[in-house]
């Protein structure tokens, strides 16, 4: 088996785990909270190549607001399950110890940021959606 198959698998097993949390923390309020600023202090504190680290923060903070809108009941198309993977990525992001550690410098950051990515193209519609309505609303 390839070192690169084997890290693959060892991240989808680690995100699995991740999912599993989220669905515990999804529906719990107050430890959702919680998630969305414990990913604001790491977004804050990260410190590695400032174009990878901009469309981080970029990305998490459309993420933390359409999170944010679907617990505060303003915008809630979104699907629970898309709401559910993002929370789960959340938690990967917020999580020390990953597929590969967050110590290791930019390569810490980079699986983070793997699996944002992953998340985003997968939840491309619901992201684009939420887009459009946020614009269409601070306009008002």
């Amino acid at each position: 088996m390839s070192k690169e198959k084997d890290l693959n698998e060892r991240e989808e097993r680690f995100f699995d785990k991740m999912k599993a949390k989220a669905g515990k923390i999804v529906n719990d309020r107050v430890k959702l909270k919680e998630l969305l600023a414990d990913t604001q202090k790491k977004m804050e504190a990260s410190s590695s190549d400032d174009s990878l680290k901009a469309k981080i923060v970029e990305f998490l903070s459309l993420i933390m607001r359409m999170i944010s809108s679907y617990v505060k009941g303003v915008y809630t198309e979104t699907p629970w399950q898309t709401i559910l993977m993002f929370v789960a990525g959340l938690i990967y992001f917020v999580t020390p110890i990953d597929a590969i550690p967050d110590f290791i410098p930019v390569a810490g950051l980079i699986d983070d940021a793997t699996v944002l990515v992953w998340l985003g193209k997968s939840f491309r519609n619901d992201v684009s959606r939420f887009k459009k309505w946020e614009e269409s609303n601070d306009s008002e």
